[in-house]
């Protein structure tokens, strides 16, 4: 009996934080696709493009790096442009980029944590763990680490004018690749680090701020879902159809846990892309001008797999990388088609995918990437 108490106790505890957060949670309608941004610009905004951002959508988040030649740091950058689309749109729901696992040098918070050496992440044989070119990662299981980290959060979330935080490479924390390099013992004290992160960043920043996460990733032997569902609002799904994400396996599982996210009252961001991503060093050697033909070529297929899956909350980002000038102010015909309510769930045929909305019927096949998008008969 006390155990159920507990029980009903935890439940409506957990039911009301999430209604609290619910009412912070961007507006949300199916007149057309709704769309989010996500990006980092080397300049400040502009005035033309914060009103082109405003006018598209409600749902930003400001990458790292972002007015890194106008400001010495990103937390600088970031917050002059978080006031500005804020001061243009008091609705914009504007996201602050903090990775939960990178030591990234274009933040003045680097210099704390450069001058911590005993914070630094190493493998198990002694050597400091590195992403690529000196990054170093944090070791999450160091509660002095997770202190700063979400003392980093507040000063820009809840002492600024942003909204939320976005929590990127959660996904590489969790890799099991990584036993090899901390051994097992550290890697499930890293884990665990990683889970009460995320419980202290909640506690430290409060119900009215919201927290994204990168992400739902599938790949063959490896289908990582919504595994934080506690304390967050907000999900990604990033490699939708790209890297090693492509398979029908792949995408059917991303699709399908979009859905599931989506049904939980998760918002999910469900990004897209032109079959072709900035580290392809043909695809990027193109004019920007072959660039936008291909991408308004294929926007179809992705555009068809987030509208099958996609529920209340749920954003459509379609671009070629994560920078200003790698599409992602691009806009598309088919973001203004009315679509109207979806008047149902996916229907599941092998591997064919449909749904029908108030103005449009959807389709699209995952084995032959084939998609329609048409006006409802």
């Amino acid at each position: 009996m006390k155990n159920y108490l507990l029980l009903v106790f935890f439940l409506i505890f957990y039911l009301n934080s999430f209604s609290q957060r619910l009412q912070y949670y961007p507006a949300h309608n199916w007149d057309k696709v709704p769309v989010a941004f996500h990006f980092g610009n080397k300049e400040a905004l502009s005035e033309d493009e914060i009103k082109f951002i405003i006018s598209k959508s409600n749902l930003i988040v400001l990458e790292k790096g972002h007015g890194g030649n106008d400001f010495k740091f990103t937390e600088e950058g970031s917050e002059n442009d978080a006031k500005r689309l804020k001061h243009a749109h008091p609705d914009m729901k504007v996201i602050y980029y903090w990775n939960t696992f990178l030591d990234y040098s274009m933040y003045k918070a680097h210099k704390t944590y450069e001058s911590h050496p005993e914070w630094w992440l190493k493998k198990k044989n002694g050597e400091l763990d590195y992403k690529i070119n000196g990054l170093k990662r944090y070791d999450l299981s160091n509660r002095k680490v997770r202190k700063w980290w979400v003392s980093e959060a507040k000063k820009n979330v809840v002492e600024g004018s942003h909204d939320g935080i976005f929590l990127d490479a959660l996904i590489q924390v969790k890799s099991s690749s990584n036993i090899k390099l901390w051994g097992q013992d550290k890697y499930d004290s890293i884990q665990n680090g990683l889970k009460n992160l995320i419980k202290e960043t909640r506690e430290t920043i409060g119900e009215d701020k919201l927290i994204f996460y990168n992400g739902i990733r599938s790949s063959p032997g490896n289908n990582i879902g919504n595994n934080f569902p506690d304390y967050t609002d907000a999900i990604m799904i990033e490699h939708f159809g790209i890297i090693n994400s492509k398979s029908k396996e792949s995408m059917l599982f991303d699709i399908q846990q979009m859905e599931k996210a989506g049904k939980s009252g998760k918002i999910v961001i469900f990004k897209g892309w032109p079959n072709h991503y900035w580290l392809e060093k043909d695809f990027m050697a193109k004019s920007l001008d072959e660039k936008q033909k291909i991408s308004k070529r294929n926007i179809t297929f992705p555009l068809a797999a987030f509208l099958v899956g996609a529920q209340k909350y749920s954003y459509f980002i379609y671009s070629w990388g994560y920078r200003m000038e790698m599409g992602c102010l691009e806009w598309y015909s088919e973001f203004d088609k009315s679509i109207g309510k979806p008047l149902g769930d996916m229907v599941l045929n092998g591997w064919e995918l449909s749904r029908e909305f108030e103005n449009v019927s959807v389709n699209i096949n995952l084995e032959t990437k084939e998609a329609s998008i048409k006006p409802r008969k």
